[in-house]
């Protein structure tokens, strides 16, 4: 026993988790009793730390040095060097204590280190401890990287799926059963075109009764706005996730394995909403149409205004009654008046802000739907006719079928030519024949790869996306044609929300000039009203096979009008070519007013 030593025992694990803490720090000082007894070591203090030691400033570690500098002890004794020290800055201040006999002695059960063991042999246990985090945190990257591209992001699950599987490493993603569906709807609500994210989150807390998924420390509670919004931008639902390339450190859109909860279609159907509806602003009075028109004059918003007006039984003077309490000529009071009515009128008008001499003046809410009702008849398509339609987009979506194939053909071949190149790269960097990079660097090897990595990436998509979005444009072909059949009936039944969806899926750029609403119809609409200028014949009797029969009980409709199909034909390549036009689906809008 050396009485001049005073030690601090330094106990530390690297988990921050205090459950999984307590067993294995009590082992460590178990351990350290049995040398404190054999060698009768004089014993300060315990200092026990729940926290990593990759990085520096542990404010346990700190205090106890603190307190050697003072003079409280002199020596320290622990479990191993990498207890105290896993980082080059930490173990640069042991070494220089121990150098200048700040500290005398650094015991560990396998050796013990003095002041003339400072610059050799505690810099290689040091470096050990520092090399084995370097080399481990590049292990769990590899490792998770490896799971990323077997399509399995590797960490916690969003909401709406969960982590499924006991083995470590081996886990997959499942849908959640609890809220999987209820974060679909919440999507569904988005693409409606009917909600804010305000109101989708409020409909998702207080009637589905989501709630974050419950977990040691936390979840259990409802979600934020602010996480919705993260929610609504993660590829992760149509089916992708990013993720860092172990190598190039460069991000990736990877292909999950896990099941999508929408299209990619959607998907970014939905960011465009997102972007451009912006966050809701708070409203006093909604009106349906605001936002809807701009003032063909001045180009300032056309924004809908309550009026409350009453007429002077008295003098028949009409004013209006918001800010007053009296007629403003005979200065009668209101409540006076015997028989007065109070007329509530709505009305639409110019803000003005552009140009605050802009002659244009407003119009009631009655006139502007009744010339809604005008453009939304002018695309109306009868039942018959829709029938004809529907029948003909199916059989032509079942014809494409041969085309389709030839396409995916193609590109797997492309896919598959990229993968070969790839794995001939590689095997051309390790050859014998580039151990002198004779072929090409490290430098040229990374930017060759990520190229090619890129194409891959692409086909991939491509691939991946073909058959959707061949259904995409198909469902998108029918869900028009619906509309154009059944949109001025909901138009006249529906709610404020409802009316909106109507008129915004017409076109976003219709304008409002002496009253008169100047439409600027989406390209498909103009079709339709073309298509209902021509003639088009019922007829009852079956002639060639190759003609399209749709039977029902009676008449039977053949499809036998070149207009019809060309319109069709026009609007589906329309439609493909332009993704983001934005067309209520009134199918989910009828479900949704028979569920409630």
């Amino acid at each position: 026993m050396n009485a001049d030593l005073l030690y601090f025992i330094y106990c530390r694990k690297s988990s921050e988790d205090s459950s999984r803490q307590i067993a294995s720090i009590s082992d460590q000082i178990n351990a350290l009793e049995h040398i404190i007894q054999r060698e009768a070591l004089s014993v300060v203090k315990v200092f026990t730390e729940e926290r990593s030691a990759k990085d520096p400033d542990r404010p346990v570690f700190n205090e106890m040095l603190g307190r050697i500098n003072k003079g409280e002890a002199n020596a320290i004794l622990c479990w191993d060097i990498d207890r105290l020290s896993r980082n080059p800055i930490d173990t640069g201040q042991l070494q220089w204590k121990l150098q200048k006999g700040v500290i005398k002695v650094i015991k560990t059960p396998s050796r013990t280190f003095y002041p003339d063991d400072a610059g050799l042999l505690l810099s290689i246990e040091g470096g050990r401890a520092t090399d084995y985090v370097v080399k481990l945190s590049k292990n769990v990257k590899r490792g998770m990287y490896g799971r990323a591209t077997k399509g399995w992001r590797p960490i916690i699950a969003p909401i709406g799926y969960i982590n499924a599987g006991l083995e470590k490493g081996n886990k997959t993603i499942e849908p959640d059963p609890e809220r999987f569906e209820i974060i679909r709807k919440m999507w569904h609500l988005l693409l409606s075109g009917g909600y804010t994210v305000a109101e989708i989150l409020n409909i998702a807390t207080h009637e589905y009764g989501l709630r974050s998924l419950k977990r040691r420390k936390i979840g259990g509670t409802p979600i934020t706005k602010g996480y919705l919004y993260e929610i609504f931008k993660q590829p992760f639902y149509y089916g992708y996730f990013n993720w860092k390339d172990a190598e190039t450190g460069m991000s990736r859109l990877m292909k999950g394995n896990h099941t999508p909860m929408i299209s990619e279609f959607d998907y970014w159907r939905a960011q465009k909403l997102l972007g451009r509806r912006g966050k809701p602003q708070p409203k006093v009075r909604e009106f349906a149409y605001t936002g809807l028109l701009k003032c063909g004059e001045c180009n300032s918003a056309i924004v809908g205004e309550d009026k409350y007006q009453v007429r002077c039984t008295e003098c028949r003077f009409k004013f209006s009654c918001l800010n007053q309490t009296s007629c403003p000529c005979c200065k009668i009071d209101i409540l006076a008046m015997k028989g007065a009515k109070i007329r509530h009128y709505v009305y639409y008008r110019c803000t003005k802000k552009k140009n605050p001499r802009c002659s244009q003046k407003g119009i009631k809410v009655e006139d502007l739907e009744t010339q809604f009702l005008t453009n939304l008849e002018a695309i109306h398509i009868d039942e018959p006719t829709l029938n004809l339609i529907l029948a003909y987009i199916e059989k032509k979506h079942s014809n494409s079928a041969n085309e389709l194939l030839s396409i995916k053909k193609s590109l797997q071949s492309a896919y598959d030519d990229s993968q070969k190149r790839l794995a001939n790269l590689t095997r051309e960097y390790v050859s014998v024949l580039n151990s002198n990079y004779d072929l090409f660097t490290e430098h040229e090897f990374l930017a060759q790869k990520k190229a090619i990595r890129a194409e891959i990436d692409t086909l991939t998509r491509r691939l991946d996306s073909i058959s959707e979005g061949q259904e995409d444009t198909h469902n998108q072909l029918k869900r028009f044609f619906k509309f154009c059949t059944h949109a001025k009936e909901h138009f006249i039944k529906g709610d404020l929300r409802v009316k909106r969806m109507m008129i915004s899926s017409l076109g976003l750029n219709q304008r409002l000039i002496n009253k008169k609403v100047d439409f600027i119809c989406h390209n498909p609409f103009l079709q339709v009203e073309e298509m209902k200028n021509q003639q088009y014949t019922k007829l009852v009797l079956v002639e060639p096979e190759d003609t399209l029969m749709i039977k029902e009980p009676k008449p039977i409709y053949r499809v036998s009008i070149p207009e019809l199909c060309s319109t069709v034909d026009t609007v589906r390549t329309f439609l493909r070519e332009n993704k983001d036009i934005e067309i209520a689906d009134l199918d989910s809008l009828s479900k949704e007013g028979d569920s409630s």
